[in-house]
């Protein structure tokens, strides 16, 4: 079994202003489908929770494939 990818261990979470609880995901290949992370006046990028959740055709999903240790 392998050890869990946990996304704030990635270097590409970042915490969300004012909410330091939920992390975002400002990885460009997880953002570049993303409408809300594209679209937004600042980069933020897209929610870690929101990516991991998918299951088929992701980016990233909940295996954290393109996870990078910090």
């Amino acid at each position: 079994m392998m050890k869990p990818k946990f996304c704030a261990e990635c270097k590409y979470s970042k915490p969300e202003p004012n909410s330091p609880w939920n992390l975002r995901c400002v990885n460009p290949y997880v953002n570049a489908n993303d409408s809300w992370a594209l679209s937004s006046s600042t980069i933020h990028g897209a929610t870690c929770s929101t990516e991991r959740d998918k299951r088929f055709f992701s980016a990233c999903g909940m295996k954290g494939k393109l996870w990078e240790q910090k």
